[in-house]
C-alpha cells in the first residue's frame, strides 16, 4: 500500500519538477507564463482521466491499493487544475480583477472552467472517509461519478481554446469514451468473492 502511495505521488509531483526545471533553464519560450498555463491544464486533465482509470486497474488486477490510492490521485488532478486557475488570474491576467471579471462574464469557456472547479471543490471536500461515512451513500456516489462530467467539461474547454491542431483534443475524448463504455460494461463493482477469486 505504501508503495503505491509513493508511485502516486511520484506521478503527481513529478510533472511540477519538470516544469521549475524547465522555467529554471528558459525551455518555455517567450510566453512562460502561458506556457505553464497550457501545462498545468493538460496535467490536471490528466490526472482526473487517470483517476478513472485507477478503478477499472484495480478491478483487472485485483489490488486493492488501486482503490485506497484513487483519492489521492484524484486530489493531485484537482490541485494541478486550481494551479492552473491561478497561472491564469495571475500569469495572464495579473491579478486586475476587473478585467477577470470582464473575462469571466463574457468568455464561455472560462465559464466552463469555472463551474468545474466548483464541481471538483465539492468533490474534493466530500472525498475524506468521515465526509463520506456521514453522507447518504446513493448521493455520495451520484456526486462522485459526476468526475465523468468535469472531464467532459474540461475536454470541451480545451476543444474552445484550440485553434489549428485538434488531435489531442480527440485522444483526451477517446480516452474518456473508452472509460465511459468500461463503466457501462462492470457498472457494478465486484463483490467479495469475486474479489477473493481473484487474489487467490
Amino acid at each position: 500500500m505504501l508503495g503505491m502511495r509513493l508511485v502516486v505521488f511520484v506521478i503527481g509531483l513529478s510533472p511540477a519538477l519538470w516544469l521549475g526545471w524547465q522555467y529554471h533553464q528558459g525551455n518555455l519560450g517567450p510566453f512562460p507564463a502561458e506556457a505553464m498555463l497550457h501545462f498545468s491544464g493538460h496535467t490536471g486533465l490528466i490526472l482526473l482521466l487517470l483517476t478513472l482509470a485507477w478503478g477499472f486497474l484495480r478491478r483487472f488486477t485485483g489490488q486493492v491499493a488501486f482503490v485506497a490510492t484513487r483519492r489521492q490521485l484524484g486530489l493531485w488532478g484537482f490541485w494541478w487544475l486550481i494551479a492552473h486557475a491561478l497561472f491564469w488570474l495571475g500569469g495572464e491576467q495579473g491579478w486586475q480583477w476587473q478585467w477577470i471579471w470582464h473575462e469571466l462574464s463574457s468568455v464561455y469557456h472560462l465559464q466552463l472552467g469555472v463551474s468545474i472547479l466548483c464541481l471538483l471543490s465539492l468533490l474534493a471536500l466530500t472525498s475524506p472517509t468521515r465526509v463520506r461515512q456521514a453522507m447518504p451513500l446513493k448521493i455520495w456516489q451520484w456526486l462522485h461519478r459526476s468526475l465523468y462530467l468535469c472531464i467532459a467539461l474540461g475536454i470541451l474547454h480545451y476543444w474552445i481554446v484550440i485553434r489549428l491542431d485538434y488531435r489531442l483534443a480527440w485522444t483526451y475524448l477517446a480516452a474518456l469514451v473508452l472509460l465511459v463504455l468500461l463503466r457501462l460494461i462492470f457498472l457494478h463493482p465486484p463483490t467479495q468473492k469475486s474479489s477473493k477469486r481473484q487474489t487467490s
